[in-house]
């Protein structure tokens, strides 16, 4: 499974985010995980559009968007809300 990294972040409270970009199932995925903590969530969602060179600008708003649903949820698990 060949997998580009589309775009990463950390923001100030350890949470690391990132999308990639599945190739072989034509997929985002974005990946939510604590730092130091051990806990991650994620999801995929389809391709809108291939991304070359960059992002569709669609694909990227539901990337971001899924990251901080996903952000949120890993603080409340983590009792962190």
């Amino acid at each position: 499974m060949s997998k580009t990294m589309m775009w990463a972040e950390t923001d100030a409270q350890g949470f690391e985010s990132e999308c990639m970009f599945n190739e072989d199932q034509r997929s985002y995925e974005v990946m939510v995980c604590a730092k130091g903590r051990g806990f991650c969530l994620h999801e995929s969602f389809p391709v809108q559009a291939e991304p070359m060179p960059d992002m569709h600008a669609e694909d990227r708003r539901r990337s971001i968007e899924i990251a901080e649903r996903l952000t949120r949820e890993v603080a409340h698990k983590l009792g962190d809300h």
